[in-house]
């Protein structure tokens, strides 16, 4: 050893420092079962300093992101900005940082699944900022362009996801995250679909739902199911569209409300709808807007509120269809649209008011909102 060397006076290890990790988990649940109105300090000093619980803490909201996204975002502003005091001692190295942009990053998915896009932006600009000063930036740094991907999605900027998209999914495969490369590749289907071009989409997702990485993900293979039962259906392959509807069912068989299970009955509507059921697409519409509307997610409420109105006038249930829409405006306000979006929107405020609807107008909003879903 070189005599310029020195020995770092590493401090003794807590106890959380010595649990396994099914216990640093439950300490973790510890933490988020007192309610956020009774932790006090002492609370977040025992739990928030240590990596190891903060570590499970993270998982668990990441894990729940999509069931509960309201609270998850509530959660994961709150660690932030404990953990961004100057004066919270966490870890020995680059800990406070990764740990910043971790629930910085959890936060800004939450916020775009409750229709806060420009606040999940900022948030996705923390995430950046926290992982930009870790040792090791480049997981943290693609996750966060994923997420940046996805809000453009939503927003409807195809093109942008179209280009972008092949290099993330290069960069998640370099870093060997499976599950993370076959996310981007199921944006790009998505994508797709939304240009017309299913053919390449139901290439692309065919080979993807049989991936043995994604064996212990059941939600995404339910969701890529989804999509390519959704694909058949719009080519008019509706056998091929229930198998693969089957399929993802057989994957999300828990009791609690989800977003996969959601979209689900959505594209089963929507095959009803194309067969000319529209009684039976009435009802899986209306399951899958219980589900989102359990689930707390406003844009996908509104987006298939829209659906069952469209269906209801086709029912020539006019009067049932305009209450159905008049219960959609309000979350359509708060979303950020396109001008294209808000003139349909402003047309078809004025088409109800007068007793008219104008289908047109409702078609064109619909579309609008597709992605938000």
């Amino acid at each position: 050893m070189s005599h310029s060397a020195k020995i770092l006076p590493f401090p003794p290890r807590s106890l959380a420092e010595c649990l396994s990790p099914r216990e640093w988990e439950l300490r973790a649940r510890d933490f988020l079962a007192i309610p956020a109105d009774k932790r006090t300090d002492a609370d977040r000093e025992t739990f928030l300093c240590s990596p190891e619980i903060l570590l499970s803490i993270c998982a668990l909201l990441r894990r729940n992101r999509d069931l509960a996204p309201t609270a998850v975002l509530s959660e994961a502003a709150s660690i932030y900005q404990w953990i961004s005091r100057p004066s919270c001692d966490l870890g020995l190295f680059d800990e406070r940082d990764y740990f910043l942009g971790e629930t910085a990053l959890v936060a800004g998915g939450a916020s775009r699944l409750v229709g806060k896009r420009e606040e999940a932006f900022l948030w996705l600009d923390r995430a950046e900022a926290g992982f930009r000063h870790t040792m090791n930036p480049a997981p943290g740094l693609a996750n966060v362009a994923y997420a940046r991907l996805a809000l453009r999605f939503e927003m409807g900027r195809h093109q942008d996801v179209l280009e972008l998209t092949p290099s993330l999914e290069a960069s998640f495969t370099k870093l060997h995250m499976e599950v993370e490369a076959a996310k981007c590749r199921l944006l790009l289907a998505m994508t797709l679909k939304m240009t017309g071009e299913h053919s390449g989409a139901i290439e692309l997702l065919d080979r993807m739902h049989r991936n043995p990485a994604l064996s212990s993900d059941l939600f995404l293979r339910a969701k890529i199911l989804a999509e390519l039962g959704d694909l058949h259906q719009l080519q008019g392959q509706f056998g091929l569209a229930m198998e693969a509807f089957q399929e993802a069912s057989e994957l999300l068989q828990e009791k609690e409300p989800s977003p996969a299970r959601a979209d689900l009955k959505l594209c089963v509507g929507a095959t009803y709808k194309a067969l000319g059921s529209l009684g039976a697409a009435k009802e899986a519409y209306r399951a899958a807007q219980q589900e989102y509307s359990a689930l707390e997610m406003p844009g996908p409420v509104a987006y298939t509120r829209l659906l069952i109105a469209e269906t209801l006038l086709e029912m020539n249930h006019d009067r049932e269809a305009e209450w159905e829409i008049l219960a959609a405006l309000p979350a359509i306000d708060d979303i950020k649209m396109v001008p294209e979006g808000l003139a349909a929107m402003g047309l078809l405020r004025e088409s109800v008011r007068r007793r008219n609807t104008d289908t047109s107008a409702l078609k064109q909003l619909r579309a609008q909102l597709q992605a938000s879903r």
